[in-house]
C-alpha cells in the first residue's frame, strides 16, 4: 500500500501517502488522546448527554454514546489547515504496541482490549432490557470469535428512583422467570420482572461488575459509564423488554434460546453483593489525593479505580495504558512529566487514553474543588490469564 484515502470529510476525499500517515500516527501515540464519539438514539434513550454535548436538536434522544468502542470510533488529527479522520482500528493496527504495551498487544492479538461507552436513561421512558452476555466458550463455538463479553457499570449520575439490576433475587425461581419471559414474547402477556431480578438503588460513584452470564440492566433515570472486555461483535441476549416497541414501532427482538444457555443461575443476591458490588479499597494515597479500587475480580482482566484529588496527582504508565474519564469535575490537564509540551485538556466525561509508552505524568485540576477521575487499566498478571 502506497497511499491512504480518507472519505470522512464533507468536502471530498483526502489522499495521504502511507508513510506520512505512519509518521502522523507515531506523533499522535506520544500524546494522551481521545476518540471521536458516536451517538445513537434508542427506545430507552435519555437526555443528559444530549444536553451536555449540545447534540443536534433533531435527535429524539441519546441512548448510547460510543466514546471508545474500538471497532466503531475514529481518531482525528487536527492539523493547521486540515482535519484528517482515521478509524481507530487502523490506528491500533499501526502503532498498537506503543499504544497498548508489548504484552497487551501480544495477549489480545493486536486488538484494543477494553471498550467504553455511556448508556443514558436520564429522564427517559424506561429501563434498558433485562439482558445477559455470553462467555468465551459460547462466543467461540457460535460466532467463531475470541473474547468473552464481560461488562461493568459505573454510575455517573442518578435521578430520583434510579436503580440498577444485577443478578437474581436470592429466592427467585429462574425457570419460572424464563417461562414468563417466553410467554410475554409469544403471547404479549407482561409480568413483574422485579419479582425475580435483584436491584439496588443507584447513587453516583457506585461500581457494578457484570461478568459474562450475569443477568443485568440499567434502570431509568441515570447515566452509566459502561466498561467492557474485548468484543469483535456485540452479543446482547435480551430476555425481557417490557413488551416495548422500537423507534420504528416494531416489537424489539428477544433472544431467550441463547440467553438460557449462557445465564448464570447461581449469580444471586448474596453472591452479587459480596463479589460484584464491592466496597472501595484504597491502593495508594498522598498529599491531596487518594486512589481507590472500585471494582476488581478474578473473572475480569481489568481493574476499575477512582482517583479523588483536589489540585493534582502523579502517575506512570510503566508500559501499561491507562484510560481516564473525568466523572466528577469540569476540566483537567493531563501532562507528561518528562515533556510538558505533551498534554491533553480533558473536560467532563471525556474518555482519554494514556498510551503505554507515555511514562510519568501529572493530572491537574483546572477548577476549584475536589474532582474524581475514573481510571481503568489491565490488572497485574493479566497476560497469564
Amino acid at each position: 500500500i502506497d497511499y491512504y484515502i480518507t472519505g470522512d470529510h464533507p468536502d471530498g476525499m483526502q489522499l495521504l501517502p502511507l508513510a506520512k500517515m505512519k509518521e502522523l500516527f507515531e506523533v499522535m501515540v506520544s500524546y494522551p488522546l481521545r476518540c471521536r464519539p458516536v451517538y445513537l438514539e434508542g427506545v430507552w434513550g435519555g437526555f443528559y448527554v444530549k444536553k451536555l454535548r449540545n447534540l443536534p436538536k433533531e435527535m429524539k434522544n441519546c441512548a448510547w454514546v460510543f466514546d471508545l468502542i474500538p471497532m466503531e470510533v475514529s481518531i482525528v488529527a487536527d492539523l493547521e489547515k486540515m482535519e484528517l479522520e482515521f478509524p481507530f482500528y487502523s490506528f491500533v493496527q499501526t502503532v498498537g504496541t506503543k499504544l497498548m504495551g508489548e504484552k497487551a498487544a501480544k495477549k489480545f492479538n493486536g486488538y484494543f482490549p477494553i471498550r467504553f461507552n455511556y448508556d443514558d436513561t436520564f429522564h427517559s421512558s424506561g429501563n434498558m432490557s433485562i439482558q445477559v452476555h455470553p462467555d468465551e466458550e459460547y462466543v467461540r463455538r457460535n460466532n467463531r470469535e475470541f473474547g468473552r463479553q464481560d461488562e461493568s457499570y459505573y454510575i455517573v449520575t442518578a435521578g430520583q428512583q434510579a436503580k440498577t439490576y444485577c443478578g437474581f433475587k436470592q429466592d427467585a425461581d429462574v425457570e419460572e422467570f424464563l417461562a414468563k419471559a417466553e410467554k410475554a414474547e409469544k403471547s404479549g402477556v407482561g409480568f413483574q420482572h422485579d419479582d425475580y431480578i435483584h436491584s439496588v438503588p443507584s447513587r453516583p460513584g457506585m461500581q457494578f461488575l457484570l461478568p459474562a452470564g450475569t443477568v443485568h440492566a440499567s434502570g431509568r433515570n441515570q447515566v452509566i459509564l459502561e466498561i467492557g472486555s474485548l468484543t469483535i461483535g456485540s452479543y446482547t441476549y435480551k430476555m425481557y423488554d417490557y413488551l416495548r416497541k422500537d423507534l420504528d414501532g416494531n416489537l424489539r427482538p428477544i433472544h431467550l434460546r441463547h440467553a438460557d444457555k449462557v445465564l448464570r443461575r447461581d449469580y444471586r443476591e448474596d453472591w452479587v453483593t459480596t463479589n460484584l458490588i464491592q466496597n472501595p479499597r484504597t491502593v495508594r494515597e498522598g498529599t491531596g489525593y487518594r486512589e481507590i479500587i472500585t471494582g476488581e475480580h478474578d473473572l475480569l482482566y481489568f481493574s476499575l479505580r477512582n482517583v479523588i484529588f483536589d489540585q493534582k496527582y502523579e502517575d506512570e504508565t510503566t508500559d501499561r495504558f491507562h484510560v481516564l474519564v473525568l466523572v466528577d469535575g469540569e476540566t483537567c490537564l493531563i501532562r507528561s512529566l518528562t515533556d510538558p509540551n505533551r498534554f491533553f485538556e480533558q473536560h467532563y466525561l471525556d474518555t482519554v487514553i494514556i498510551p503505554a509508552g507515555f511514562g510519568p505524568y501529572e493530572v491537574l485540576n483546572r477548577k476549584a474543588g475536589v474532582v474524581t477521575m475514573h481510571k481503568t487499566l489491565l490488572k497485574d498478571g493479566y497476560e497469564n490469564e
